[in-house]
């Protein structure tokens, strides 16, 4: 017997939609290990985390490298990777706006991503007429402006760099994070971003270490925004913000620092939403990390405070459908937050 129409529905939705399984491993070199079409800052965008070799750097707070394979992945792995994807999405093509390439890792380091591979795909992009922007997701050291050059080049597209920054403080980076990447390196990359004309989009972690308190979580992440701004506004650098509430990603050292915080709790959703309207109001772009990407278990997410509700998420989510605040808004002189705004993000703290 045939399920009810809404029960279908709601069946398609949960595995081929926003909430489809994230966290798992591809089942095969040839197919990636995430894609999705959805609806991104007020864009239609297809997002893909190809099946490469993992990260070489395995940051102490990140559990991503763990479903990557150990292996190099050849490029006509990949490539196959990307065929599939064009394949189960091939109806929806023709209204695609912006397609986003990750690997779990950075695309641009070559002893995990094809080189060769990564020229084909882009200049691929170059047949869907709707599509104006590719966001390409790295650590900023490996960039070089002559690659960068090549590839929007040879897909004709604005090019989009993705990357963590997390926090402004070297303490953090290093001792709690483990990013390997002091300030001056990011800086030095950034330069490289700005020579080749490209866009910026940057991870801000919301209370990236365990022992911060709301308050200080808040301030930190307001601060490392703020810094972001004022670096990529000098260089003409267009910039938008992800801001991530940190969860507990299952078997890495942040989370084995974590279960030896005394009442450890995780952000409050409430101070993200609270803070990235603020920074919208003063025209920084910038939009929430809602998932915890199959990672982490609910009780150690922003899920497991008090102020959580079902219609505080939905708050979030249409916020970053909503494609409010452009990238470029920032090079404008920053608005002041009004008293309202001020007094809004002090209510939700």
């Amino acid at each position: 017997m045939s399920l009810p129409l809404d029960e279908f529905l709601g069946g398609l939705y949960r595995t081929f939609g926003p909430p489809k399984t994230m966290g798992e491993s591809a089942p095969a070199s040839d197919r990636p290990h995430f894609f999705l079409h959805r609806n991104f800052l007020g864009e239609q965008d297809l997002a893909i985390l190809f099946n490469t070799k993992r990260c070489r750097y395995q940051c102490k707070f990140c559990a991503l490298p763990f479903k990557s394979s150990r292996e190099w992945i050849p490029e006509v792995g990949v490539l196959a990777q990307f065929r599939h994807v064009l394949e189960e999405n091939r109806h929806a093509i023709g209204v695609l706006e912006r397609i986003s390439i990750a690997n779990e890792g950075s695309v641009f380091d070559e002893t995990t991503f094809p080189a060769e591979a990564l020229t084909q795909i882009t200049a691929a992009i170059r047949r869907l007429p709707r599509v104006r922007k590719i966001v390409l997701e790295t650590r900023l050291e490996f960039l070089r402006v002559e690659r960068l050059r090549e590839i929007a080049a040879g897909s004709g597209k604005q090019l989009d760099i993705l990357t963590g920054f997390e926090t402004l403080d070297e303490d953090l980076r290093e001792r709690v994070l483990g990013k390997r990447e002091p300030l001056a390196g990011f800086l030095r990359g950034l330069d490289v971003v700005a020579a080749a004309g490209c866009e910026l989009t940057a991870y801000v972690l919301f209370k990236p270490d365990p022992v911060m308190t709301d308050e200080e979580a808040w301030a930190e992440a307001e601060a490392s925004i703020d810094y972001l701004h004022e670096h990529c506004a000098a260089r003409g650098v267009p910039l938008t913000i992800r801001l991530n509430p940190m969860y507990v990603a299952r078997g890495t050292q942040w989370a084995s620092r974590a279960e030896k915080v005394e009442n450890y709790q995780p952000p409050r959703l409430s101070d993200i939403i609270a803070l990235a309207e603020q920074k919208r109001g003063q025209g920084i772009a910038v939009y929430l990390g809602l998932t915890s990407e199959g990672l982490s278990d609910e009780d150690r997410t922003y899920r497991a405070r008090e102020d959580f509700t079902r219609r505080l998420l939905k708050q979030g989510i249409v916020m970053n459908g909503d494609g409010f605040v452009s990238s470029r808004h920032h090079l404008l002189p920053l608005v002041k937050a009004d008293a309202a705004t001020s007094g809004l993000a002090l209510e939700n703290r």
